[in-house]
């Protein structure tokens, strides 16, 4: 029997598992076989490669539709009207220009063309914008051509140029902020301009607003949710989410151990066994499981499994990390950019940081969706003078 159980482990972890990583992101394989902190040349190609394939299905889209298609006569329009939305989302923008000798990203047209395909199947009182904060306004030409689509507000170029690229990307965030709230939203959300929404993204994004953060299941009773909250992230780095990253990823892969030294214990159990026969098919079967889970990585498991269903996605505490999809209440938005006044941002103090101790100085929970509803795909930054693998956010050579 145990000859079989070691076949087993063989076959799994030598033979089927290897191949079946090769092309999945965040498993134990390619984290450890990985050397040092950055990734080769072929990483670049292939998220370059991809960018142009998404960027080539956006451009298709956009010359079948045109600016005077429903949707984006919509958009203009709900935006014109300064109805008091429940909703508003701000894609922040700035012009990124080629590295590496690579073309341009123009991840702003994917982003707007995503969005544009979300709206087209809800008639919501969301309202749209982009802000474009580079300056001068008109040298982003990508943001200037779709301004014929979309609603896009442009920082004057007689702002105060600022040196620190860290306390101009503040700026800029209070700036989109302070445009949001002159609609008089219910909520305002701020995406990065290369943050990609997933198809069920103001799906889930309603539910949990209703659900759990205004409202909450207590036994069985739709009650009103009395915690008082600063934002809640859409996003988190991929790389952060795996198993053993907090405790209560250790606790699902416990219990999916348990679960596998059960279906063991069950599975070779024999009449007469030893009682010590048994504990060690239940240790054999909890290693098993443990081990595949881990090996795969959370990511390509039980994050992929939540996505059935709205239900399932969950809302925990958000790390200090990332503002690439970001939902503020318009209360706490307000509150936010004058606390962000107060303060001087520099490459190690970021506006993240920054927000995040508004949430802790004030004593108001951070929360986050998970798995994620945005997708990361910028490589090319905004900030530093390098090129990232945009979903774990290694640096490129």
């Amino acid at each position: 029997m145990y000859t079989r159980i070691a076949a087993l482990y063989f076959i799994t972890y030598v033979i089927a598992l290897p191949l079946l990583c090769s092309v999945l992101p965040y498993n134990a394989y390619s984290i450890y076989l990985r050397h040092g902190d950055k990734t080769d040349r072929k990483d670049l190609e292939k998220a370059a490669d991809e960018n142009q394939r998404r960027l080539a299905v956006a451009e298709e889209y956009l010359g079948k539709t045109g600016p005077h298609s429903r949707v984006f006569k919509r958009l203009r329009h709900t935006w014109k009207k300064r109805i008091q939305p429940q909703i508003v989302i701000t894609v922040v923008t700035v012009a990124r220009q080629p590295m590496n000798g690579l073309p341009e990203p123009k991840y702003l047209t994917q982003v707007v063309t995503q969005f544009a395909q979300l709206f087209e199947k809800e008639e919501t009182d969301i309202v749209f914008q982009v802000c474009n904060v580079h300056l001068p306004p008109e040298a982003h030409r990508e943001a200037v051509f779709l301004s014929r689509y979309v609603p896009v507000v442009h920082r004057g170029s007689t702002e105060e140029q600022v040196v620190d690229r860290f306390e101009k990307e503040k700026l800029d965030f209070i700036y989109c902020l302070e445009k949001s709230l002159d609609l008089s939203p219910q909520y305002v959300l701020m995406v990065e301009d290369d943050a990609l929404p997933t198809p069920d993204m103001l799906h889930v994004l309603r539910h949990k607003l209703q659900y759990r953060l205004n409202m909450r299941v207590f036994q069985g009773e739709l009650l009103h949710n009395g915690d008082d909250w600063a934002f809640l992230k859409l996003y988190s780095m991929e790389r952060w989410q795996g198993y053993g990253n907090d405790i209560t990823s250790a606790l699902e892969l416990t219990g999916a151990g348990l679960l596998g030294g059960t279906v063991f214990l069950y599975a070779l159990q024999r009449r007469r066994q030893k009682m010590s026969r048994r504990f060690v098919n239940f240790v054999l079967g909890f290693v098993y499981v443990v081990l595949l889970c881990w090996t795969v990585g959370r990511q390509n498991l039980l994050l992929q499994f939540r996505r059935l269903t709205a239900q399932l996605y969950t809302v925990k505490s958000a790390p200090y990390c990332c503002t690439q999809a970001v939902l503020y209440p318009s209360d706490m938005a307000a509150e936010i950019a004058r606390f962000l006044k107060t303060r001087t941002c520099k490459k190690t103090y970021a506006v993240d940081f920054v927000l995040s101790d508004f949430a802790t100085n004030n004593r108001l929970q951070r929360y986050l969706v998970e798995p994620n509803l945005f997708q990361h795909v910028g490589f090319v930054s905004s900030l530093r003078s390098d090129v990232k693998d945009p979903q774990s956010g290694v640096a490129l050579e």
